[in-house]
C-alpha cells in the first residue's frame, strides 16, 4: 500500500512539473501563427458578403420599379 502511494505521488509530481520543462510553453504556438493576414482575409470576405447582399437588394428594387411602370 505504501509503495502504491509513493508511486502515485511520484507520478503526480512528475505530471505536475512537466509543463515547467516545456520550451516556450503556449507562447511558442502563438508566435508560430501569423494572425496579421487573417484580419485582411476576414475583411475581404466581409466586403464580398456585403456586396452580394447589396446586389440582391438592388435586383429586388429594380423588379419593383419595373412592375410599377
Amino acid at each position: 500500500m505504501k509503495n502504491k502511494f509513493k508511486l502515485v505521488l511520484a507520478s503526480s509530481l512528475l505530471v505536475a512539473a512537466s509543463p515547467s520543462f516545456a520550451a516556450g510553453g503556449i507562447d511558442a504556438y502563438f508566435t508560430a501563427i501569423d494572425i496579421s493576414s487573417v484580419g485582411t482575409a476576414v475583411a475581404g470576405i466581409g466586403v464580398a458578403i456585403v456586396a452580394v447582399a447589396m446586389a440582391v437588394k438592388g435586383i429586388g428594387l429594380a423588379k419593383r420599379v419595373i412592375n410599377k411602370v
